[in-house]
């Protein structure tokens, strides 16, 4: 059986993270504010997701590194990544109906941020390969290279295609421990 690691966090390490967490939230405040009274060309309704998005995702990324902390990474990658959406919904001619790809590939993006900084890579395979493959195989249909008669058979295949590989991973995995 796995043990599960407990990680320790010293207090400077737990007030480091508390102090980040608080200047990135104030930092969304002033910006939203800035937003606000004109003085960045933004509405505060068009910044609004983004920002609050960013200093989430910031926040955990900073406790996450400074608290060497790999579910608080995996959450700053989960929160970033939809800001990426944002911003290119509203600073290009994509829409949401193009980029809702991304979306789905926020499991695979932050298995594989957390699996880059913390040099991990085995326990994020699973999970990028599914989710990225997924995406990848929305991305065919919202890009209109092909139509979603394509797209979903596709969607059943590789779903398929996870189910046979965890059961032949299982059945492998099975067959040592009985030698």
């Amino acid at each position: 059986m796995n043990e599960i690691e407990e990680i320790q966090i010293s207090p400077s390490r737990k007030a480091a993270g508390n102090i980040c967490a608080g200047v990135s939230v104030v930092l969304c405040g002033v910006f939203l504010l800035l937003c606000g009274v004109n003085v960045i060309p933004f509405t505060v309704q068009d910044a609004l997701a983004a920002s609050i998005l960013s200093a989430v995702g910031l926040a955990f990324l900073a406790g996450g590194l400074i608290q060497k902390n790999p579910v608080s990474v995996w959450l700053a990658a989960a929160f970033l990544t939809p800001v990426l959406v944002e911003i290119l919904a509203k600073t290009t001619s994509a829409t949401y109906g193009n980029l809702y790809p991304i979306y789905i590939a926020i499991p695979a993006v932050a298995c594989l941020a957390t699996a880059l900084i913390f040099r991990k890579f085995k326990p994020h395979l699973y999970p990028v390969i599914f989710f990225g493959g997924l995406s990848m195989i929305f991305a065919l249909q919202s890009s209109r290279v092909a139509g979603w008669s394509v797209a979903a058979p596709c969607v059943v295949v590789f779903a398929g295609l996870c189910v046979l590989l965890l059961a032949l991973k299982s059945y492998k995995n099975k067959d040592k421990n009985i030698e």
